[in-house]
């Protein structure tokens, strides 16, 4: 039997009225065409669930593959109910990362779902669209009949070199919006789609609250010339002169990083590209490289500044080490952006006031805040708030994206100190002063205990979205 394949990403999945060509669907449907597989694919950012629900009708596949991230798992399980309701006879197969880390729940409790892969996904669903027999397929999961099976783990791809080039021939880039703004390497970026790459896959990280070793197992990337090529077809094909890497780490092999650099200055390929790094793997002759490349900015994961939280979190950098880093990148003329995460474990006011010094020397361009450590499957913080009794899996079977970890801190101390960092304000020596300089958070926790109140008393109640394709669990 010919396949029919379906590659759907989701509507409402993407970084809120922002997004970018699905770049793990791409993937796949190149391997599929590369081995003659009939392959279509539809990004409900751009068509809305009204367009995901045409073309499955008006396409008919026998196999639909959806991307399912933790934080709109809930918009996948819609998408597969479309495809059920559609086209019955399709098996549905969820990848990404919440199908490789909560595979067995989806399952259990989502008929809707027939196989979740877990894992790097392009072996493993090529086999599922060549038919091959689902006890031999490593890397899955499925409901057998008798209950679920869970087969083997698949082998990681040794050499990134054999992927094909993700098929950008599906994809009209003029439909996605252009995100920033700034002219650099004379490229106006404002007016530029974006376009997401990869160089690598996975980090040497092993930070508490992320689960990419789970997903990628370890690091790994592509030669300099491969990942040149793609960018030059990219480039002088399709007109495309601005990139983003979605690596975890762009940098970890500096020499490989230098040469991918040297390659793209040498095809004079003229292009604007942003890169996320660990402070520990920059130096100076590197920046310059990436500089002269057509890099405009560096994102560095700082999460904190304080030594004794960097060791809780297992992020084993030195402020020091950090601060110098973010200074040696402005130096080249590199914008530096410092990623902070406002309710690390152990986090009180007298570390918030670290951090605060360390912006204030550091001086990144920009800086990111995350307010509050999100909790997610897999992680080690995950495992440590289920043994203190904060979350449990059946968390998953709600329509709230993740879960912030306040059995350190209450929500309003989070709003507090997230505040602190954007300000870059010390919080003062005496807690009440704060609540004349940040009285509007202890307004919004006096307005949400009411309305909790209001609930709990049965006069007021959240109201769940009502819809045609909404799951039952």
């Amino acid at each position: 039997m010919t396949q029919k394949v379906l590659l759907i990403n989701p509507p409402e999945a993407g970084r809120g009225d922002y997004s970018t060509a699905p770049l793990g669907l791409l993937y796949l449907a190149a391997v599929l065409k590369k081995n003659n597989i009939t392959v279509d694919f539809i990004d409900g950012y751009l068509s809305g669930w009204e367009g995901i629900e045409k073309k499955v009708e008006e396409y008919m596949p026998s196999i639909a593959g959806i991307t399912c991230h933790t934080y709109a798992r809930q918009k996948a399980l819609k998408a597969a109910a479309m495809v059920k309701a559609k086209a019955p006879g399709a098996i549905v197969v969820l990848g990404g990362a919440h199908a490789t880390l909560m595979y067995r729940q989806l399952l259990e409790h989502y008929g809707v779902v027939d196989i979740t892969v877990r894992g790097e996904g392009e072996a493993t669903f090529l086999e599922i669209c060549q038919g091959k027999d689902l006890e031999d397929i490593n890397g899955i999961a499925y409901r057998d009949g008798s209950g679920i099976a869970v087969n083997s783990e698949r082998a990681l791809v040794a050499n990134l070199d054999e992927l094909p080039f993700p098929s950008w021939e599906m994809v009209d880039f003029k439909k996605y919006p252009p995100d920033g703004c700034g002219v650099y390497n004379g490229i106006d970026i404002g007016k530029e789609p974006c376009v997401p790459v990869v160089f690598s896959r996975g980090c040497i990280g092993s930070c508490v609250f992320c689960c990419d070793k789970l997903i990628w197992k370890r690091w790994r990337r592509r030669s300099p010339v491969n990942m040149a090529d793609e960018l030059e077809i990219l480039n002088k094909r399709y007109g495309i002169k601005r990139f983003n890497f979605n690596d975890d780490l762009f940098t970890a092999d500096r020499s490989a990083a230098a040469c991918l650099c040297e390659e793209i200055i040498k095809r004079g390929l003229i292009i604007a590209f942003e890169i996320v790094s660990r402070t520990d793997c920059l130096d100076i002759d590197l920046l310059k490289l990436l500089k002269k490349a057509g890099c405009f900015k560096i994102c560095f994961g700082i999460e904190t500044a304080s030594p004794e939280l960097l060791k809780r979190m297992k992020k084993f950098i030195a402020p020091g080490l950090s601060e110098k880093a973010i200074m040696l990148t402005r130096s080249v003329g590199i914008r530096a952006s410092a990623l902070l995460i406002a309710g690390n474990l152990g986090e009180t006011r007298d570390t918030i006031n670290e951090t605060v010094d360390f912006i204030n020397r550091a001086n990144p361009d920009e800086t990111g805040l995350a307010n509050g450590l999100r909790v997610l499957p897999g992680t080690e913080l995950y495992e440590h708030a289920k043994e203190i009794g904060f979350i449990n899996d059946d968390f998953w079977l709600t329509d709230y994206h993740w879960k912030i970890f306040t059995a350190e801190n209450s929500k309003l101390s989070l709003n507090i100190f997230c505040e602190a960092l954007r300000r870059k304000e010390r919080l003062p020596i005496f807690r009440a002063a704060d609540m004349l300089i940040y009285r509007r958070f202890y307004w919004k926790a006096v307005e949400d205990s009411f309305k909790s109140l209001l609930s709990r008393a049965g006069i007021a109640k959240r109201k769940k979205r009502a819809g045609k394709y909404e799951v039952a669990y």
